[in-house]
């Protein structure tokens, strides 16, 4: 029996959560946040109040609001991963490359880690989703990317493991007969599947019959109600004509972009983009357009971009629920109050929709398998909650063959059997 210490790292776009594989015995899920409501979760946040001082998950919002929300906090990073174009940030004059904010990030989840086990861990078995982009190059590029953030972190051998791969090996303990399982694991920022062979015990790579997934989900979803609604608060619809010019212009697609996702509108703040918007209040076509600029000012500059999208994701987890809600932000110069129904819901993430189900029905072709072929359908994370998700697999394999759960430990549970079976020399994929 190997006596090798392993950590398994769900590393998450929204929560974090380490395992480990340590004298030959399971380590389910560590304490690593005592602020959080589950100690064993920490959110994936990263908090600045200066270049030279880091706080983490429930710590990095206490901070964060006890601080008056100066500095800079972090939120959704990972999804920058496969984005050649987004090389960091920079924090005063420090320059924080995407790889070191990442690295930060695990080599605190590896200090703790290491306190709760009381030994020096170098080795970990990561999760990674299907896919980070549906670009093959932008995919391998994340991966690296990955690699790096972990040896900056302090891993001197690590195994990435996808993450839809490593919830199949925590369904597993459930089963007493072989089946041919479809897991589906939903996250803040990728959906995966995977389809394969399962049986009570033993393993082979070659009964892993396909992977695939894409990069979009919670995060997606959230970002729906800003790009069809509520970015017109801020501007999105604003019409700027430029000094000595005739040409009557609207917030360019490259700012309204940013404006729409959680990971990205914190890089409006970057100085060109800055000063371009303040260009755009100053050539504002009516008061009207000057004043939705000026929300976007208060929401950075108050620094009310976290608390905003906190409220979004309230009223998608409310839509969940019942058919129609409402959205109220009333912070002084952005009081906002929406209505949104379900209907309105569904209609705007079709496009998200249709793009996760794609990928769904590539995973079944690459298996060779039909729908009436999967014994089980196992789905994990909070989006697979989502009525409009729920329905569309029930109606292609039947409630009877339907199993979800929300739990966040899926992944992590079977990313701890995998970092068993590479501590064995067993060959994963």
């Amino acid at each position: 029996m190997s006596t090798d210490t392993f950590l398994s790292i769900d590393f998450g776009t929204s929560n974090s959560l380490v395992g480990a594989y340590h004298q030959g015995k399971r380590y389910e899920a560590l304490t690593l946040d005592e602020k959080a409501s589950d100690p064993t979760m920490m959110r994936t946040l990263l908090y600045f109040p200066n270049p030279d001082l880091c706080y983490y998950g429930a710590e990095a919002i206490e901070q964060y609001i006890q601080q008056d929300m100066e500095g800079r906090l972090f939120r959704s990073f990972k999804s920058h991963l496969p984005n050649q174009n987004y090389l960091g940030t920079v924090l005063d004059n420090r320059i924080l490359t995407l790889e070191t904010l990442i690295g930060v990030f695990l080599l605190e989840l590896k200090k703790r880690a290491e306190k709760s086990l009381d030994t020096e861990v170098t080795k970990a078995v990561i999760g990674r989703p299907a896919r980070y982009s549906m670009d093959s190059v932008a995919d391998g590029f994340a991966l690296h990317r990955m690699q790096k953030a972990a040896a900056f972190a302090g891993f001197k051998e690590v195994q990435f493991v996808p993450e839809p791969l490593a919830a199949a090996f925590d369904y597993r303990r459930q089963l007493t007969s072989e089946k041919i399982v479809l897991i589906g694991d939903f996250g803040g920022g990728t959906s995966d599947f995977t389809l394969i062979k399962l049986r009570p015990s033993g393993f082979s790579k070659d009964d892993v019959l396909a992977i695939d997934g894409c990069p979009l989900a919670g995060d997606a979803l959230d970002s729906v109600f800003m790009s069809h609604k509520l970015n017109e608060y801020f501007g999105a619809k604003s019409r700027y004509r430029l000094p000595m010019g005739s040409n009557v212009m609207t917030m360019p697609k490259g700012v309204t972009l940013r404006l729409n996702h959680p990971a990205h509108i914190v890089h409006l703040k970057e100085k060109d983009t800055y000063e371009f918007i303040r260009e755009v209040k100053k050539c504002s076509l009516t008061a009207k357009d000057a004043e939705a600029v000026e929300r976007l000012f208060v929401l950075i500059e108050d620094q009310q971009i976290f608390p905003f999208f906190e409220n979004i994701e309230r009223t998608k987890r409310a839509l969940s629920n019942s058919n129609e809600t409402d959205f109220e932000f009333d912070y002084p110069g952005l009081e906002i109050s929406e209505h949104f129904t379900s209907p309105q819901f569904v209609e705007w993430a079709k496009d998200t929709r249709e793009n996760i189900f794609a990928s769904l029905d590539q995973c079944l072709k690459d298996g060779n398998v039909t729908a009436d072929q999967v014994d089980l359908v196992c789905l994990t994370g909070g989006t697979a909650k989502v009525p409009f998700i729920q329905k569309e697999f029930e109606k292609r394999f039947g409630l009877e063959r339907l199993q979800t759960q929300s739990h966040f430990h899926s992944v992590l549970s079977g990313l701890t059997e995998a970092a068993g079976f590479v501590a064995q020399g067993t060959q994963i994929l």
